[in-house]
């Protein structure tokens, strides 16, 4: 990755440096100024924002680290740390909101995650994929990593598979996969200097080149005309999840094709009906979730997304998330409540942490 500047990569004095020199909004967490009996509990309250986290081994020998950077509508962060294990459970994904794809480059370590019967792993200096609607469980060895996270509304439109990305290791021997991973290397490297106008040019090519490297992993199983109809497909469905009559039959008639042809198209997705559910239980988590639509009633979002009968809708959502939408909604309410995040001066500051919470 980014031939040489592993070798450049700035110390803990250089990051402060970097962190107060920022012209973007930048935060630097570090548990290296805190007794050793404190690091592990300071770091896993950091990272309740998203995942939750354990140690494999005694707590007291841990140390962790994460410089993050607003990038216009991404979020950009080197972290590095102890050996410990992740997860994200349904119950978590219902009650945080989070609906973004995350990227990773390990500079240093690896990570190994749980799909089903089989095991991911990443490789060196390559990207590996991870979408937080989605259930994780993983372990990493110590590890300093680059991290992108991405809104999947800024993404989703540019994959074939924006469901199916969980786990995804492009090739780092692919012109993608390469670039993607050197192209995070030079965004850490330049981000304190980066203007506004800078930025809203780099978030467009890692958009690009994400999509290329992502893109590419689900390319050798079909033709560039199935890769045509299937994002048109999954466009139409997007664009109609309202509709309570959002049938196979519909789908197929809207963009020119037999009803098998269609099913053939979205078979290595789980289906055409799996495909149209997933979208809108994910429509309504995200307005469960929103403080702007607090006031509307929970049947409401679920006959809006396109849920015809509301104890069905209930049903769905729990085996999706966890939980039920009125206890979804309540832990979001429970999270506004809890205010600006307390800022321990021996830390640094955890303003990434809040946008995280609120990314586009």
């Amino acid at each position: 990755m980014y031939e040489g500047a592993s070798r450049t990569l700035p110390n803990l004095h250089a990051r402060m440096e970097r962190h107060r020199r920022s012209r973007l909004p930048s935060s630097l967490f570090t548990t290296s100024t805190l007794d050793r009996a404190e690091r592990f509990s300071a770091w896993r309250e950091s990272m309740r924002v998203f995942l939750d986290s354990s140690r494999p081994r005694t707590p007291d020998s841990f140390t962790g680290e994460v410089e993050g950077y607003l990038i216009g509508d991404i979020l950009l962060t080197r972290g590095i740390a102890s050996a410990q294990k992740y997860d994200r459970p349904s119950s978590k994904i219902a009650g945080d909101g989070l609906d973004h794809y995350m990227i990773q480059v390990f500079i240093d370590g690896y990570t190994e995650m749980t799909l089903g019967r089989r095991t991911v792993k990443s490789r060196p200096d390559a990207p590996i994929a991870f979408d937080l609607g989605e259930i994780l469980d993983s372990h990493n060895s110590n590890f300093d990593i680059l991290c992108v996270v991405i809104p999947r509304t800024l993404l989703a439109p540019l994959l074939l598979r924006p469901d199916s990305v969980h786990g995804q290791v492009p090739d780092p021997e692919s012109g993608a996969g390469r670039m993607l991973a050197d192209f995070m290397g030079s965004l850490y490297l330049a981000a304190p200097w980066l203007t506004p106008l800078d930025s809203m040019a780099a978030v467009r090519a890692l958009l690009e080149l994400a999509a290329a490297a992502l893109n590419g992993t689900a390319t050798h199983d079909a033709t560039a005309a199935d890769h045509a109809l299937l994002l048109k497909a999954q466009r139409f469905i997007r664009e109609n999840l309202a509709f309570g009559d959002l049938s196979p039959e519909r789908v197929a008639l809207a963009i020119g094709i037999s009803r098998t042809a269609l099913y053939n198209l979205f078979q290595p997705l789980g289906g055409v009906a799996s495909c149209v559910r997933e979208l809108r239980l994910r429509r309504c988590l995200s307005e469960i979730m929103s403080a702007r639509q607090k006031d509307m009633r929970v049947s409401e979002i679920a006959y809006r997304w396109g849920f015809t009968n509301a104890a069905h809708f209930t049903r769905a959502f729990k085996q999706r998330f966890g939980r039920t939408p009125s206890d979804a909604r309540a832990a979001a309410e429970a999270i506004s409540l809890q205010g600006a995040i307390e800022l321990d001066p021996r830390i640094g500051d955890r303003r990434y942490e809040t946008w995280l919470a609120t990314l586009a």
